[in-house]
């Protein structure tokens, strides 16, 4: 079963109009390189002191900019705890825009394709999320997010899934 988070960057209805804060972040990482400090994003790890009082969805582990093996996040620079971290920028499935289609705005504008690092590409993947599982992956093996060529078994932290998210 694919954890939250892979489904709360993958999947939905959102368009460019649902833009949020924390999108807005993501398009800044991608032109700057630069992520916010945890201060700035008001992130905390919450303690078994406040298990009785949150939500437990409500962590880095269910967000869309999170990357769970990694334990890092798309906007937010150091590591992060997946179980109790938490930001004022957390964004649950269905929340401003998809990662990928955020990625997708910005080479459209005139930004660069990623890297394989910065895209975090892995060689295999969960069923369902998979490059052949993308709608910016291409039967010519490229991908119009990642620079360089993917096998279809291979997948990066921006897939969105066919037929979710802003038209291509």
């Amino acid at each position: 079963m694919p954890k939250e988070s892979g489904i709360a960057k993958s999947i939905g209805d959102q368009k460019k109009e649902d833009m949020q804060d924390g999108d807005q972040l993501l398009y800044n990482y991608l032109r700057t390189g630069k992520k916010i400090t945890k201060e700035d994003a008001s992130y905390v790890e919450l303690g078994k002191d406040y298990d009785g009082q949150r939500d437990k969805k409500q962590s880095c582990g269910s967000c869309k900019f999170n990357l769970p093996a990694e334990q890092i996040c798309h906007i937010i620079e150091g590591n992060i705890n997946n179980e109790n971290g938490i930001s004022k920028y957390f964004a649950p499935r269905g929340h401003g825009m998809l990662p990928g289609d955020i990625v997708w705005d910005f080479i459209r504008n005139g930004g660069e394709k990623l890297d394989f690092q910065n895209g975090h590409v892995i060689n295999e993947a969960a069923e369902g999320f998979k490059c052949k599982n993308c709608k910016y992956y291409m039967y010519s093996h490229n991908c119009l997010l990642i620079q360089g060529t993917l096998d279809p078994e291979m997948s990066c932290a921006f897939i969105v899934k066919n037929g979710n998210g802003i038209k291509v």
